[in-house]
C-alpha cells in the first residue's frame, strides 16, 4: 500500500473543512476515562463491522438506529453519545453474533472498567 501524495492529502483536508466528508475524531491521553471508554466502544463497533463485513445499513438494522447515528459512531463522534447508549449498541452486536466467547469478553472488559473507576 502506498501513501497518498501531498496533493491528494490537501484535497481530502479541504473536503473535511468544507463538511463534504467527515473525519474520525480521536481522543488524547488527557481525555476523561468516560471519553476514552466511549472512544474505545466506537472502535470496537467499527472493528466488529469490518470483521463481519457489514454495511452501514446492516449495522443500522442490528443496533436499531438510523444510518446517520451509525455514521457518527463509526467516526467516533463521542460528544454525541452517552456511554450507556454506546454500550447498548455494542451489546446488540455482541448478542447478534451469538458468540459466547465474545459475550464473555464483553462482560469481563466492562467489569474491569467498572472496577477501575470504583477504585
Amino acid at each position: 500500500m502506498s501513501y497518498p501524495d501531498k496533493e491528494r492529502i490537501f484535497k481530502v483536508l479541504d473536503k473535511i473543512k468544507s463538511g463534504k466528508i467527515k473525519s474520525t475524531e480521536v481522543v488524547d491521553a488527557s481525555a476523561s476515562p468516560i471519553d476514552k471508554m466511549k472512544f474505545n466502544i466506537c472502535q470496537q463497533i467499527l472493528k466488529f463491522k469490518r470483521e463481519k463485513d457489514y454495511s452501514n445499513l446492516e449495522l443500522s438494522e442490528i443496533i436499531g438506529v438510523g444510518p446517520a447515528v451509525v455514521s457518527r459512531i463509526l467516526h467516533c463522534q463521542i460528544s454525541k453519545f452517552k456511554v450507556d447508549s454506546l454500550l447498548g449498541y455494542y451489546f446488540s452486536l455482541v448478542i447478534s453474533s451469538k458468540n459466547p466467547k465474545l459475550l464473555k469478553q464483553f462482560n469481563e472488559e466492562l467489569s474491569d472498567f467498572l472496577k477501575d473507576e470504583a477504585a
